[in-house]
């Protein structure tokens, strides 16, 4: 969130942070989680529009559901990233990790990025 802090400030989104103050270890590739939580945080500040709010909560899970794989039944970290912002119309959800699928194109073009975002999040996730 720290390295994002002056974007949100020129976009005028305020960030705020809730974590559960008993979250387990993460195990995994730290510069790859840390590409992951930006790419999502950035979308957040780019999409849900100028002045608005980005909440970021970080909650312990219990036990990882069955599609975690060997993780299943562990504890683990739930990590939520919320904007306020229009949102998604839903026949668009399915391609939304596709490789350059954008929403809107020139809203996209005009806010800068690649279309590649939240494809590499799904990377991150399925390789972890």
């Amino acid at each position: 969130m720290e390295t994002l802090r002056s974007y949100a400030a020129q976009r005028r989104v305020t960030l705020s942070l809730r974590r559960d103050p008993q979250l387990p270890l993460v195990v995994g590739d730290r510069d790859q989680l840390v590409q992951l939580i930006s790419n999502l945080i950035d979308n957040a500040i780019k999409y849900g529009g100028e002045g608005g709010k980005v909440e970021v909560a970080c909650e312990r899970v219990a036990s990882a559901p069955v599609a975690a794989g060997s993780l299943a039944g562990r504890p683990a970290v739930r990590i939520i990233v919320t904007d306020h912002g229009p949102g998604i119309a839903p026949e668009h959800l399915p391609r939304l990790t596709e490789r350059f699928f954008r929403v809107d194109t020139a809203r996209s073009r005009q806010l800068g990025g690649t279309g590649l975002g939240l494809a590499i999040v799904k990377h991150i996730l399925r390789r972890h």
